[in-house]
C-alpha cells in the first residue's frame, strides 16, 4: 500500500522530523520507512503490530504503517523486563516487532484486527495497564493544540517515548510540520545539550524535569515560544521560577492521562484550575467532583483496558480517575492520588500537598514526600529535599522543619527529613 498514510507526508519531502542523537531524519525519509514497513506487513500478513524503541522514528512509522494496514499496534516501554513484553507478545498474537532491527515472532494474531492503539501506563503502583485509543482520538487534541505558535516548532522529548504524554509530543511535531528531538542522554545536561544543539523552541515536560531543568539552563541558552507542564500537578512556585527564568515564552500546563487522553489546558500561569470548569463543558471536556475525586467525560478518553478486570469507567460514559480535588475560592486543585496517600494513625496525608508547601519554603528546589512503616502509627511522612548551592544544610533543614510545625497538621509534618544532593526521577519524568 502506498500513499500519504495517516501524517500526510510524502516520500521526497526534505523538511527535518525527527533529530535523534547525531541523525537528523526527513518527513521524506519517514513516509518511504514507513511504506516499507507497510509492505512488509501486508506480505506477512501482520494483523497485530508492537514497537518496542524509544526513537521516534521507530514508533511514528509503526503507528503509520498500523494505520494504513489496519493493524493494531502496541505500544511498548524500552524499561520493562524481556520476560514482561514476551508475555504481552503472546497473550496478544503480536507477529511483528520493530525495533532498530524489525523482526517477526513466530506467534500468530489473536482474533480480528481493531486497528486501535494499544498504550502502556507508568505503571506506578505496580505493572502497567494496557489501554487502548484511537489514532484519530490521538490526532484531534494535537491539531486542537495547532495555534501559529506551535507550527513549525521544534519539540524537546522530555517524556518516556512510547508514554501517553511523549507520543502526544510527537504527534503534535507531525502535524505542525514541526521537529521532534530525542537526547543521546536523558539528564538534565544531556536535554540541554540536545535542545541547544538544534535549536528547540518548545519544551513539554513534567514539573519535576522543569525543577532540574532550571539547575541547568543559563540565561540565553534557548529561545523557548512554548512551555508546557504535565504529568503532574503543576506548583505555583514552579510556574514562577518558569515565568522568570523564561518572561517571553507562553507557558501551559495541562491534565492528562493515559486513560483519560488529554482534558484542559490552563494558561493563566496559576496553580490549579478554573473552579467554575466543574460541572460546565470546557475544551469539549466535562468535568465534576464525585466524593472528592476527579470523574471526566471526553471524546478522547480510552476504549478501556484490554485485559484488566477492573476498568475506570463508570456505567454513565464518566471516567473516574484517582485524583483528589479540593476547592479553594474560584480554584480547583488536584492535591493527590488516593493510592499514594500516606496513612498516619488513620488521619490521610497527600505527599503532593506536603511537597508544595515544601517548595515553596526558601532554598528547597526540590521535594519528593512519602510513607514509611512505623510500627505504632502504620506509617509516618518522610520528606528528602534538595536545596540551593551555598547554603546551609544544617541551618535550611531546620528552618524547613520549623516552618512545618508552625503550618502543618501535626500527622504531616515529615518525621524523617534529609538534605538530599538529587531526587531520583522515573523514565516517565516523574518522581520515585
Amino acid at each position: 500500500m502506498s500513499g500519504a498514510g495517516a501524517f500526510g507526508l510524502e516520500a521526497g519531502d526534505a523538511t527535518p522530523l525527527v533529530a535523534h542523537a547525531s541523525a537528523i531524519l526527513s518527513r521524506g525519509d519517514f513516509a518511504t520507512a514507513a511504506e516499507a514497513l507497510t509492505a512488509k506487513m501486508t506480505a506477512a500478513g501482520v494483523s497485530r503490530l508492537m514497537v518496542h524503541s524509544d526513537n521516534p522514528f521507530d514508533i511514528l512509522r509503526a503507528i503509520d504503517a498500523a494505520n494504513r494496514t489496519g493493524a493494531d499496534l502496541f505500544i511498548a516501554h524500552t524499561n520493562l523486563p524481556e520476560t514482561h513484553i514476551d508475555a504481552v507478545v503472546k497473550k496478544f498474537g503480536v507477529q511483528m516487532i520493530v525495533a532498530a532491527n524489525d523482526r517477526a515472532t513466530e506467534e500468530s494474531a489473536v482474533g480480528a484486527a481493531s486497528g486501535l492503539i494499544y498504550m502502556m501506563t507508568s505503571g506506578t503502583t505496580g505493572a502497567p495497564k494496557i489501554a487502548s485509543h484511537s489514532l484519530n482520538a490521538l490526532m484531534s487534541r494535537a491539531k486542537a493544540a495547532m495555534h501559529p505558535g506551535n507550527r513549525g516548532a521544534k519539540w524537546l522529548l522530555t517524556y518516556q517515548p512510547t508514554g501517553f504524554a511523549g507520543v502526544q509530543v510527537q504527534l503534535t511535531a507531525v502535524v505542525g510540520r514541526g521537529v521532534v528531538v530525542a537526547p543521546e542522554q536523558r539528564t538534565p545536561a544531556g536535554f540541554l545539550e540536545a535542545a541547544k544543539a538544534n535549536g528547540v523552541t518548545q519544551i513539554s515536560a513534567t514539573p519535576t524535569f522543569w525543577r532540574a531543568f532550571l539547575m541547568v539552563i543559563r540565561p540565553g541558552d534557548l529561545n523557548l515560544r512554548q512551555i508546557t507542564l504535565g504529568g503532574e500537578a503543576a506548583d505555583q512556585s514552579t510556574l514562577d521560577r518558569i515565568k522568570k527564568a523564561f518572561p517571553e515564552a507562553r507557558v501551559t500546563h495541562i491534565y492528562a492521562s493515559t486513560e483519560a487522553g488529554v482534558v484542559f489546558s490552563v494558561h493563566d500561569g496559576r496553580e490549579g484550575f478554573p473552579a467554575e470548569w466543574l460541572e460546565t463543558e470546557t475544551q469539549g471536556v466535562t468535568m465534576r467532583v464525585s466524593d472528592g475525586f476527579l470523574h471526566i467525560r471526553t471524546p478522547n478518553a480510552m476504549g478501556g483496558y484490554v485485559s484488566d478486570t477492573a476498568q475506570p469507567k463508570l456505567d454513565d460514559g464518566w471516567l473516574a480517575t484517582a485524583d483528589r480535588v479540593e476547592i479553594r475560592g474560584d480554584r480547583a486543585f488536584i492535591v493527590g492520588r488516593d493510592d499514594s496517600t500516606i496513612n498516619v494513625a488513620g488521619s490521610k496525608v497527600y505527599p503532593l500537598m506536603v511537597e508544595q508547601f515544601l517548595l515553596r519554603q526558601a532554598g528547597v528546589i526540590e521535594a519528593h514526600v512519602y510513607g514509611v512503616s512505623n510500627p505504632i502509627s502504620g506509617q509516618l511522612v518522610a520528606a528528602d529535599v534538595v536545596i540551593e548551592p551555598g547554603l546551609d544544610p544544617a541551618a535550611t533543614r531546620s528552618a524547613i522543619l520549623a516552618a512545618c510545625r508552625e503550618n502543618l497538621a501535626q500527622y504531616q509534618v515529615p518525621r524523617a527529613f534529609k538534605v538530599v544532593d538529587a531526587i531520583a526521577v522515573r523514565e516517565s519524568g516523574k518522581k520515585g
